[in-house]
């Protein structure tokens, strides 16, 4: 059984006045959400969603690094159980209520009245408590849990080359891909992508070591078909990129 005591939010917002204001109203409503984190570009937030655990996104339209709509589709697509509202003001109305037919659930005018914040809140928390609702049948305790994480893990390390679609494969486990990502950080202390990238970057530093495959075969064999971003990801795990690692190596 599923106990939530309340519901996480991140609030993504450039304004760091109208975000803490936000974030006093929110608390202030106890409604059973809670203000869990703040930061001010879509970018950076989707870096936290892979170590927070979140069930509600407020984001502003208007943001530098990566705006409120690509950030809501981003959302969509990774995290399908996560729920997401978008900030506009007036001018920008039209364009949010186009961002609904992409997986937003709502949107908040500026400046956000309470009412509005309540209503918008109260909407969301019907759809969270259907999705957690739905997973108390099918959650899982001890032996068992441990199971279904000892099982997803051993497919990912067998199929690390392959394009894992996460909620596709939460899907064919029985739960929402929240649900195992809750499992994962509880049995190993990270995500599900986080263990898939870990298994995919050990992969890589053996073949640049091992190898003389180019810096494009060995990302391919490692489970990044796109060189940039296999580049990008190692240099983000390791601190180095995969060109310097080798040179580094080689130096030793």
């Amino acid at each position: 059984m599923i106990k939530i005591s309340h519901f996480n939010i991140m609030l993504v917002e450039d304004e760091i006045l109208l975000m803490q204001s936000l974030a006093r109203h929110i608390e202030k409503l106890d409604m059973g959400f809670h203000a869990a984190c703040q930061t001010t570009n879509g970018q950076d937030a989707l870096k936290r969603l892979e170590k927070e655990n979140i069930h509600l996104v407020i984001t502003d339209i208007r943001m530098p690094v990566m705006d409120g709509l690509q950030l809501a589709k981003e959302i969509h697509l990774k995290y399908p159980s996560i729920k997401t509202v978008i900030l506009s003001g007036y001018a920008e109305f039209e364009y949010a209520k186009e961002a609904l037919s992409q997986g937003v659930i709502d949107y908040l005018l500026k400046p956000v009245a309470a009412d509005q914040l309540e209503n918008t809140l109260s909407k969301v928390k019907l759809e969270l408590e259907k999705t957690y609702e739905l997973e108390e049948d099918t959650s899982l305790t001890g032996q068992n849990a441990a199971q279904v994480v000892e099982y997803a893990s051993l497919y990912l390390k067998e199929h690390y080359m392959d394009d894992v679609d996460f909620s596709i494969f939460s899907q064919k486990l029985g739960f929402s891909s929240a649900y195992l990502t809750k499992l994962f950080n509880k049995y190993k202390g990270c995500t599900p992508l986080k263990y898939l990238t870990d298994i995919r970057i050990h992969q890589a530093r053996d073949l640049l070591l091992n190898t003389d495959l180019t810096i494009r075969e060995v990302g391919e064999k490692a489970g990044y078909p796109d060189q940039f971003h296999f580049s990008k990801t190692f240099r983000k795990t390791t601190g180095t990129s995969p060109s310097a690692f080798r040179s580094q190596s080689e130096e030793h």
